[in-house]
């Protein structure tokens, strides 16, 4: 007997020992790394690698390098590896008619099957939808074989994926339901904010009034000027926040109207003076198709371009880098769930761990000259439109969701 029918046909023991190593993790997502050790000793895998969604959800991250292997790289969802198997369920083994598809990958991937010797790829999923990627390095002499293989190893992603997914949903359910409770919030602090807004600009008219007296008064005096300059910028700087803050909490009535997104991006990147736009920037514009919603063309706007700013300050300090917009339609399990996003995406540093949760915080911010209100007014106006900002980000970069709702 063949050493992969012995293996497959002993799947039990494979099964027990996921079983068992998903009892023993802190959590289902915490066992993705000890699961390609498990499939090496039951299956005839010199090697495998699991590539999963980040619970993020903007690349793919890999399990199981293995002790003195390279590091491998993570996998962006527009990646055509990943693209070719979101909609395919069966597995994809080497060959000279399928080797056409793996140079693809491979120049997709930086080099990733021809550095790693993969040669089976096998699409995971569960409830039909697509999770992640096996790949696997089998000896020419198990390829005949290959097909109970694949099937050992969905039967087994079957037990995981549910818990994992599960964990994922109770996160965002947890997150969505903060989200609501801090925008309850926000809403009070717009109306106290407009209160304080009008009170503080009388004085503030009032202070700036007297110091250009006393300077018109001393005019001789450097000592004099340059403390009048400071005070005149740092007032500006205060106006320009209280007026940032009634321009939040002044909304006026939305202006409902068909937006055609695709037109609406392409027509917004071209009213954007080119010296906003560093040179070493490029910026990459990916549809599908045209999405027509109803929405306020205006206050988008407002939000599509601080949001595109923002990723064009995260590159400012490098030699090279790249934006990605992204238009597209996502389902949430039911058609009747869809909704529209405008992702906007930079490779750039990424926000650090330690301030992602207050990104969009009032008045939080890492710039020199910001306000810190610039993110939290394009998440309250989004809110308006009975959609959602979502903010993703990592060591490779940053993306931010602009979601819309069908009309």
């Amino acid at each position: 007997m063949k050493k992969s029918a012995r293996r497959t046909q002993h799947g039990g023991a494979l099964f027990t020992e996921t079983a068992q190593a998903l009892q023993a993790a802190r959590s289902a997502r915490a066992f993705l790394p000890t699961w390609p050790a498990i499939l090496c000793r039951h299956l005839p895998f010199s090697r495998c690698v699991l590539y999963y969604r980040d619970a993020e959800g903007n690349v793919f991250r890999p399990f199981g390098a293995g002790n003195g292997e390279s590091p491998l790289p993570p996998l962006a969802e527009e990646c055509s590896l990943v693209e070719s198997f979101t909609g395919r369920s069966d597995f994809l083994l080497t060959g000279p008619q399928n080797r056409m598809f793996f140079e693809l990958f491979d120049r997709d991937s930086n080099g990733l099957f021809a550095d790693g010797g993969f040669n089976l790829v096998i699409p995971l999923r569960a409830h039909k939808y697509f999770r992640g990627l096996l790949l696997a390095r089998v000896d020419a002499r198990e390829e005949k074989s290959v097909r109970p293989l694949a099937d050992a190893v969905q039967a087994a992603a079957a037990m995981f994926i549910p818990l994992v997914e599960a964990e994922q949903m109770e996160f965002e359910n947890d997150k969505n339901y903060y989200r609501l409770f801090k925008f309850d919030r926000l809403v009070l602090l717009g109306q106290m904010a407009a209160s304080l807004a009008h009170e503080l600009r009388t004085p503030l008219t009032t202070v700036l009034f007297e110091i250009s007296a006393i300077r018109e008064r001393l005019v001789g005096d450097g000592a004099v000027a340059a403390a009048y300059e400071k005070i005149n910028r740092e007032i500006r700087r205060a106006n320009g926040m209280i007026e940032s803050l009634l321009v939040f909490s002044k909304f006026k009535d939305l202006k409902l109207a068909e937006v055609r997104l695709r037109e609406f991006i392409e027509c917004t990147l071209r009213e954007i003076p080119a010296r906003k736009i560093p040179p070493q920037v490029t910026i990459r514009v990916s549809a599908e198709k045209e999405i027509v919603v109803s929405s306020d063309g205006d206050r988008l706007k407002q939000v599509f371009i601080n949001v595109l700013f923002n990723a064009l300050e995260a590159l400012s300090e490098r030699s090279a880098g790249t934006i990605a917009v992204r238009l597209y339609s996502q389902y949430d399990e039911l058609p009747r769930n869809i909704r529209h996003v405008i992702a906007v995406s930079d490779d750039g540093p990424g926000i650090p761990d330690a301030i992602k949760e207050r990104v969009l915080q009032p008045f939080f911010t890492t710039k020199k000259d910001g306000t810190g209100l610039g993110l939290y007014i394009s998440y309250s106006i989004m809110k308006t439109l009975r959609g959602d900002l979502e903010i993703h980000s990592s060591g490779l970069g940053t993306r931010v969701d602009l979601i819309l709702p069908a009309r």
